[in-house]
């Protein structure tokens, strides 16, 4: 006979993790991957733990079908005391719970993060980098710190790197520079600077070689020939940039080996110093 027993909670939640909206999402990945007791803590507390607001607690609530969170932790509960082959797990202390909390933020981050990216993009957007006449790394506002730490490793590893706008200038006045034969590569993440869909139609008239560092759940996200994606920060302040510097940190190290698989190709076919004698 079929299994009648009502779905469990944490059922409930993997059957519409991948349907809901990014706040709701980012609760219910916290909710599978807590350690601790969840019935322990109220919805306010479990809002604190997870960095969403309460109304993202009660949407979410909702859509599980339970009248209210209420009812949610009596399940939780009564799975816990039904459940004999685990042992029950102590709740934790508010200052333990926060840590535990900003650890747990930043592992869903980077697994949302690594879990949608593709590995033939990076390595064609590394390839076109390392081959590109000039490389342009462009973040405007906040997203200009993220591309100036991109832009200063990466200078390091190749010459023709340059990081735009520079101090007082705008974007627009380097557009006569940017030939076909570059890669643009944008940072463009929460909180983004207004326009850049526009701003990135333009610079799409100079150049169509463009990877395109943004959030996964960025409506507006304009389409770029490499896009990748990231788990954005989180709804309070101050923002998780931990999934953007991870992004980088793994196209830089993509880069390094292109950079370093050329040298290799490079040297083998070059003349020894004897051969060059003796021709």
């Amino acid at each position: 006979m079929p299994d009648k027993r009502p779905l469990s909670f944490l059922d409930r939640v993997r059957a519409i993790l991948t349907d809901l909206p990014a706040s709701e999402r980012r609760l219910a990945q916290f909710a599978l991957d807590f350690p601790g007791d969840l019935s322990s803590y109220n919805a306010s507390e479990l809002a604190s733990l997870a960095q969403v607001s309460n109304a993202t607690v009660t949407r979410l609530i909702r859509r599980l079908d339970y009248a209210n969170y209420e009812a949610a932790r009596r399940q939780i509960r009564t799975e816990k005391t039904d459940d004999t082959l685990l042992s029950p797990s102590p709740q934790l202390s508010v200052g333990e719970a926060s840590l535990q909390s900003h650890l747990q933020d930043g592992y869903n981050k980077l697994s949302n993060t690594y879990r949608h990216l593709s590995h033939s993009v990076l390595q064609e957007a590394s390839q076109a980098i390392r081959g590109a006449r000039q490389i342009w790394v462009l973040g405007l506002q906040a997203n200009y710190f993220l591309a100036g730490h991109f832009y200063w490793h990466l200078s390091r590893l190749m010459p023709g790197v340059r990081l735009i706008p520079g101090a007082g200038q705008t974007v627009c006045e380097y557009l006569a520079d940017i030939q076909h034969q570059d890669v643009v590569i944008i940072f463009n993440l929460h909180p983004r600077a207004e326009g850049m869909p526009a701003l990135m139609l333009r610079l799409e008239t100079r150049c169509a070689n463009i990877v395109l560092i943004t959030d996964q759940d960025y409506k507006e996200r304009p389409k770029s020939r490499w896009p990748l994606p990231c788990q954005p920060g989180s709804e309070q302040t101050p923002d998780n940039a931990l999934a953007a510097a991870s992004l980088s940190h793994l196209l830089l190290s993509e880069i390094a080996n292109v950079c370093n698989a050329l040298d290799r190709d490079e040297s083998k076919q070059a003349p020894s110093p004897a051969e060059t004698v003796f021709e």
